[in-house]
């Protein structure tokens, strides 16, 4: 019969100590991350502020486009991912509310940042008739606070950011839609005087 060295022995039994600890720190750590309370407070612009222009790249055409707040249009920006099923959510939500004719005089503009070709990984993206852009450089996405998808940001004719946050479910997206709407009613009796 062989006979393990002593010191072996030890050796082995701190080895499996050891990773035995550090199991239960990355354990812990990873109860921290999924119970924190993640602050979508600082997703998005300021309600009330001027929203930023935008330069993208239409897809699949690849042309350069730029949408400019207060053209006297109002938007509905979307930051999406492919990848997020809240995302699908949204892009189908708007697709709804787009066809039911919900969302008519408002632009609706899809924003993703990863390259074209993740456009098929999803249906929702593959099938929808929403207008498709990837931002020109992350200089229009930070001027959005676009820190987390999805975004959904509802800018008024004049520019003025009217709701920003997290939505996906259409009702949620029909509110920020209609913040747009009662603002669009208060400019035009405005514009009448």
């Amino acid at each position: 019969m062989m006979r393990i060295p002593i010191y072996l022995e030890i050796a082995q039994w701190a080895l499996l100590l050891g990773l035995g600890s550090l199991l239960v720190v990355l354990y812990r750590q990873f109860g921290r991350l999924l119970s924190e309370k993640h602050d979508h407070a600082e997703l998005g612009p300021p309600v009330g502020s001027k929203a930023a222009p935008i330069r993208y790249v239409t897809i699949p055409d690849g042309s350069h486009e730029r949408l400019a707040p207060g053209d006297g249009q109002s938007a509905l920006i979307a930051f999406v991912d492919p990848t997020c099923p809240a995302c699908e959510q949204l892009v189908v939500s708007l697709g709804e509310l787009q066809a039911a004719g919900e969302l008519t005089g408002c632009r609706v503009l899809l924003l993703i940042s990863d390259p074209p070709g993740y456009l098929g990984i999803s249906a929702a993206f593959r099938t929808t008739s929403l207008a498709i852009g990837r931002p020109l450089s992350a200089a229009e996405v930070n001027g959005y606070r676009a820190t987390g998808t999805p975004l959904l940001v509802a800018v008024d004719g004049a520019g003025t950011v009217r709701a920003a946050g997290v939505a996906s479910k259409p009702p949620e997206v029909r509110s920020y839609a209609s913040a747009l709407v009662s603002d669009g009613i208060a400019n035009e009796s405005e514009v009448a005087r």
